[in-house]
């Protein structure tokens, strides 16, 4: 059985952080993920979303929509936008790093950090619109009784 969750969030009128934590905490509960798995699902997802928002599109209007599946064996996490294309895993932070730790900007290493944690990591640029797929394995089956707002089927 399959749980799949849908969220549009207009990036300018929401807490994004917190929208995407209990969006997540819902799918994660719903899983039977690990706190660990959790933490780092919530983390990449609000690192995609907020760079999204900041970057994409550039603090002005805009929606990213979030959905989430609870399939036999993964989470699959998926955050899809319409601003100009953008592969995180194409960014690299080498520059960055290679200042010396006490010099260095702040920022900018979320998405280095958030997208080594998940187990699986895909972009796609598709019909005008960005795809950033988060996939987390689940240890031991999902749970597809399913929290709130969700649906099985």
């Amino acid at each position: 059985m399959m749980l799949a969750c849908r969220l549009k969030i207009d990036v300018q009128h929401v807490s994004l952080p917190g929208v995407v934590a209990d969006f997540i905490e819902a799918l994660a509960d719903g899983a039977g993920l690990t706190s660990r798995q959790a933490y780092w699902l919530r983390l990449a997802t609000d690192e995609i979303t907020t760079n999204i928002a900041q970057h994409g599109y550039r603090g002005g209007a805009g929606v990213v929509e979030l959905s989430g599946e609870i399939e036999r064996d993964r989470l699959r996490v998926s955050i899809e936008d319409d601003a100009p294309p953008f592969d995180p895993a194409g960014y690299d932070p080498a520059p960055r790093l290679a200042v010396p730790p006490a010099l260095r900007e702040e920022g900018g290493y979320g998405l280095l950090l958030a997208m080594g944690k998940v187990d699986e990591f895909h972009y796609e640029y598709v019909g005008g619109r960005n795809r950033n797929t988060l996939i987390m394995r689940l240890l031991g089956g999902a749970n597809a009784d399913g929290p709130g707002g969700c649906r099985a089927g």
